[in-house]
């Protein structure tokens, strides 16, 4: 895997994003080389898995949603959700999957949210990396020291309502001080079981450039025992099992994710819905005072 080095560059022109957002931002240039590395075959992974989670995720929300309910004693609920008003992604240095950062990506995009940007912490981005952030549409990368990024968090919180989605690797930020920043986790152990089907085999390229920061293990290693590799996977802790047509059932039950043949570059963090990335209000009254 390629990185991309000295991509950082100065804006003098207004931004969203704190100065230390902008002053680490990756130059347009960087991006257009790393498109033009990574091959047509890989860009069309990445397409896919993009495609698959924008249809998980049911597509771009409404601007404003709002539902009424009258309730049992005399109660009215009215509920309404909006998009947030800014959502970061953080990545730590080894972070280097192009399926799982899609896949926080782009419930931000669906919810709506109108600012939306990526940080890498403590090294250069992967060329395929900034190729997947393209290819969803998110146009600021930015590369900052841990101390820089301290500093970034107060200043988004006093611009309104935000999500920070910690990618595996990316440091843990006091909030303490930042209600308005809701904090969500997308970590992985580092391990996903391969489980070829009788007929049909999953494509191992393909896995390695969706998951080259994830051992990936086969099943047929561990044991003849159907039953003696799901307790080997229990204990090993899979994040996702990647099961061909027609493998062993038993599998299915090794991880929390399964992913069949034709889905190895779909990724899903079951806790990163677009409704993480939405403002819900809710209003209670009693019924006869509804209007």
């Amino acid at each position: 895997m390629h990185t991309e080095t000295d991509d950082t560059v100065d804006q003098a022109s207004p931004s969203f994003w704190p100065p230390a957002m902008e002053r680490g931002r990756v130059a347009d240039a960087a991006f257009a080389r790393a498109y033009g590395r990574v091959s047509d075959l890989d860009r069309a992974r990445i397409k896919t898995g993009i495609a698959a989670v924008f249809a998980a995720c049911g597509g771009p929300m409404p601007r404003l949603r709002r539902s009424e309910a009258a309730l049992g004693h005399d109660l009215v609920l009215t509920r309404s959700d909006a998009p947030l008003d800014f959502a970061v992604i953080v990545c730590g240095p080894r972070f280097a999957s192009p399926s799982r950062l899609v896949a926080a990506v782009l419930p931000a995009l669906c919810a709506g949210v109108p600012e939306v940007a990526a940080v890498r912490v403590g090294g250069a981005w992967p060329q395929e990396l900034l190729v997947a952030l393209e290819l969803c549409g998110v146009e600021t990368a930015c590369r900052l020291g841990p101390r820089a990024l301290a500093g970034v968090w107060p200043l988004l919180a006093a611009k309104g309502s935000g999500a920070l989605v910690l990618l595996d690797g990316a440091p843990r930020p006091d909030l303490a001080a930042c209600p308005e920043i809701a904090v969500h986790d997308a970590v992985t152990r580092g391990r996903a079981l391969l489980a070829d089907g009788p007929q049909e085999r999953l494509d191992r390229e393909a896995l390695a450039f969706a998951q080259p920061d994830l051992e990936l293990v086969d099943a047929a290693s561990l044991s003849d025992d159907a039953s003696d590799s799901l307790a080997k996977g229990a204990i090993s802790g899979y994040d996702a099992v990647y099961a061909g047509s027609g493998a062993d059932a038993a599998f299915a039950e090794a991880a929390p994710l399964r992913l069949a043949t034709g889905r190895e570059t779909f990724w899903l963090w079951p806790q990163l819905p677009p409704e993480a990335f939405r403002r819900v209000r809710v209003a209670a009254a009693r019924q006869g005072d509804v209007a």
